[in-house]
């Protein structure tokens, strides 16, 4: 059951960054809150299930391509680590490392 509330938190995250496109300036308030969400949300999203760390990546993407770009340059160093940016399974690591590194280069 674990998996489905990680799976509902990221699927509020996806709606989330739809919802900064159209209403950013009331969720201004939220700006250093979202990002250390994302990084508590990647650190335990589970290895097995690719595909929510998959959403996960591309809403995160979303968020960054926003004006809340530089509530993440204060945790550069969290995503700058590999387990937590891709996770620790092989699959994982093969499968999502791509696009893992294109979401980083788009915060850089």
């Amino acid at each position: 059951k674990f998996v489905d509330f990680v799976t509902a938190q990221v699927k509020t995250l996806s709606f989330l960054a739809y919802l900064l496109r159209m209403f950013a300036e009331k969720l201004r308030p939220y700006r250093d809150a979202i990002p250390k969400a994302v990084i508590s949300l990647l650190i335990t999203c589970p290895n097995e299930v690719i595909s929510i760390r998959r959403e996960l990546l591309i809403a995160t993407r979303h968020i960054v391509a926003t004006d809340f770009r530089a509530g993440f340059v204060a945790h550069i160093d969290t995503f700058l680590q590999e387990r937590v940016l891709v996770g620790q399974g092989r699959t994982c690591y093969e499968s999502l490392r791509p696009l893992a590194y294109s979401t980083l280069a788009d915060l850089v």
